[in-house]
């Protein structure tokens, strides 16, 4: 057993620090482009560009169907039972829900996304751009489709080194784009190439290790023939209960800011938010490493029934994590005046400084929350997390709201530390669910039932398309 524990514990380290090293990759990437187009567009020109990404995130987020994790979840719950069958089905569904998804989206874009640029920012050419960048997901269905196969099936390393690809292409397309044109335009036509070359590094690398001694991946072709069988209503509904939660985050703490300031201030102000969010937030590589690894980990002790081992990562994640990334935080938060004066044009500094001081607070905050998504997940407590969300956002939206219209500039920010605090009590939830006094024997009804594998399998999509729907 303890044996077991410590193989479980350093292979978890080893995908952490996989996707950590990625991650930290990214961080750099994503930092090193802000910088260039600070000084290619300027701050008018940078915050189009990020408004135009946040139009297109407003509209990718209301009618996302959140499949990824769930998939991600089922495919590592096949895996640790040798289901191969059941991870290509798995992985043909994903395939087919994205597919139409990103083929609507394109549709939304041309036809919304415009209008609302001129009637709420103030400028349309922001809703054009932001069309063009409903391409995105089309060009980036292979990838996106072959990091949850990895994730489900925990290659952390090829994960690791798809991401990276991704982001260095992404790092030098738009900074060429942006210094050949001079223009946003040319920022997201580049974002745009990138996605497409990104597929194809992905794709290459998946051929690579689908025999690698893991658990065997699909051919590309079989996914590509089982396309039209796979019933996509199979499936369906644990990732779009998941999807009400994940998109409402993403919308409230990194879509709206950006919109909201953008009506409010302006562009320039915009940019100088989207900078501070950058540095404060370039700690949670930690978060975003140890969150994509403990999904399929705690899924996988969720399939085993392994309830002290689940509380046991769930426990030592949280807090070794959310105690490395405050303190990450509040020491960076001490050389970020140093570093806007070395490294951005001088009109950059005070303004983002003050965005960085309140955004510190709200990172902190969401530090301790690595493990929720893979906790409400992974133990079924869906219906927790809804509660939870539901009621902390009655809580705190209305102060949210009150200090983004009478705290002038950095309302904004001021509101998302409001809402940030969510976080705190869906913590308590999860604490008072793995250490309450009915204990282990509530965590998983199936104990005492259906055993939690065999719910999984029920609810995967089969190739045939028979079955009920979950």
């Amino acid at each position: 057993m303890d044996t077991t524990r410590t193989s479980g514990r350093s292979r978890f380290l080893r995908d952490a620090t996989s996707l950590q090293i990625a991650g930290s990759l990214a961080q750099v990437s994503q930092l090193g482009s802000a910088i260039a187009l600070a000084f290619l567009l300027g701050a008018k020109g940078q915050g189009l560009f990020v408004s135009a990404i946040a139009l297109h995130a407003l509209g990718h987020c209301l009618i996302n169907i959140g499949v990824p994790q769930a998939t991600a979840s089922q495919i590592s719950a096949s895996a640790a039972r040798g289901r191969a069958e059941k991870v290509a089905s798995w992985v043909a569904f994903l395939t087919k829900v994205n597919l139409l998804f990103s083929s609507w989206m394109v549709v939304i874009g041309y036809l919304i996304f415009p209008y609302l640029a001129e009637r709420f920012l103030h400028d349309r050419q922001i809703g054009v751009w932001a069309s063009w960048l409903t391409l995105g997901p089309i060009l980036e269905l292979p990838r996106d489709v072959v990091r949850v196969a990895l994730q489900g099936t925990r290659r952390m390393g090829t994960l690791g080194a798809v991401e990276n690809g991704q982001e260095l292409l992404r790092f030098f397309l738009v900074v060429i784009g942006a210094l050949i044109s001079g223009s946003p335009a040319g920022a997201i036509l580049g974002s745009l190439s990138a996605s497409a070359l990104s597929s194809l590094v992905a794709l290459s690398l998946y051929r690579s290790i689908r025999h690698d001694g893991g658990t065997p991946l699909p051919r590309v072709r079989e996914v590509v023939a089982g396309l039209r069988d796979i019933p996509i209503r199979q499936g369906l509904r644990q990732g779009v209960r998941i999807s009400v939660f994940k998109n409402l985050h993403t919308l409230l703490l990194m879509v709206m800011p950006r919109l909201v300031i953008q009506a409010l201030v302006g562009a320039n102000w915009v940019a100088y938010y989207h900078i501070a969010q950058r540095l404060m937030s370039a700690p949670q590589v930690l978060s975003a490493a140890i969150s994509r690894t403990a999904l399929p980990a705690m899924s996988e002790l969720a399939g085993h029934q392994d309830g002290p081992a689940f509380r046991r990562l769930f426990a030592r994640a949280s807090l070794s994590t959310g105690v490395a990334i405050t303190a990450a935080i509040w020491t960076g938060l001490m050389i970020v005046p140093w570093f806007l004066g070395l490294l951005f044009p001088p009109d950059y500094g005070e303004p983002v400084l003050r965005f960085a001081m309140i955004l510190a607070v709200a990172e902190s905050i969401g530090a301790f929350g690595v493990c929720l998504e893979a906790f409400f997940i992974s133990a079924n407590r869906l219906r927790g997390l809804y509660i939870t969300g539901f009621v902390g956002f009655l809580i705190t939206s209305p102060i949210a709201l009150w200090l983004v219209f009478r705290v002038e500039t950095t309302g904004v920010a001021w509101g998302v530390v409001a809402l940030r605090s969510i976080n705190l009590l869906q913590l308590a939830y999860a604490a008072s669910f793995l250490w309450g006094r009915r204990g282990l024997s509530e965590l998983w009804p199936s104990i005492s039932g259906p055993r939690h594998e065999d719910m999984a399998e029920a609810r995967a999509p089969a190739a045939d398309g028979g079955g009920r729907a979950d």
